[in-house]
């Protein structure tokens, strides 16, 4: 009669030590699956880099948000580091690729350019935020909290240039969450 009861004890502490063994195993994999998805690391950080030399959006963060009309916009300030006075005659926020961007769709304010010195910077928020738009020029409509890829085109001159309708074109890559509105 012992016999028996040692074989049991030892069939359930074998039981046991395997539920226990596999019950943290699998605990730590839910923890760190959990910690993935929290945090998130396989999203591409937040972003705004010009491909060419001579202008700067990333010191301050832009804000993509949506706006009260729930289109999607953009609050960002752009900063001339071209050593001389541009004057910023359009502006586009797109996903279109951007070998695929005319300015067509932007923000044209060429009838008074908006002079920006050398080292200095402008701000477009408010009711100065850029709209952005599809490859149709109609307004984006993201939702909040999801991702937006896409470019900052911007058309300008320099103060000194011979023809002033020939435009210079600077274009940057942006990659931000969308805010809600009033965020």
């Amino acid at each position: 009669m012992v016999e028996k009861s040692v074989r049991h004890q030892s069939k359930g502490q074998a039981a046991m030590e395997y539920l226990m063994t596999y019950g943290w195993a699998i605990l730590v994999i839910v923890i760190v699956i959990a910690a993935l998805l929290f945090l998130n690391p396989f999203k591409a950080p937040e972003t705004c880099l010009f491909q060419q030399p001579g202008f700067s959006c990333s010191e301050a963060k832009p804000q993509v948000f949506v706006g009260e009309d729930g289109a999607t916009k953009v609050s960002m300030r752009i900063y001339n580091k071209q050593g001389q006075v541009v004057k910023l005659k359009k502006v586009l926020c797109t996903n279109v690729a951007s070998g695929d961007i005319t300015s067509d769709n932007a923000d044209d304010f060429s009838a008074e350019p908006m002079s920006v010195p050398a080292g200095g910077s402008v701000l477009f928020s408010g009711d100065t935020a850029v709209t952005c738009k599809d490859e149709s020029g109609n307004a984006l409509q993201l939702s909040a909290n999801s991702e937006f890829k896409g470019i900052v085109a911007l058309w300008y001159n320099f103060d000194n240039d011979p023809d002033q309708d020939i435009e210079r074109t600077a274009t940057a890559t942006l990659i931000s969450t969308v805010l809600a509105t009033g965020q």
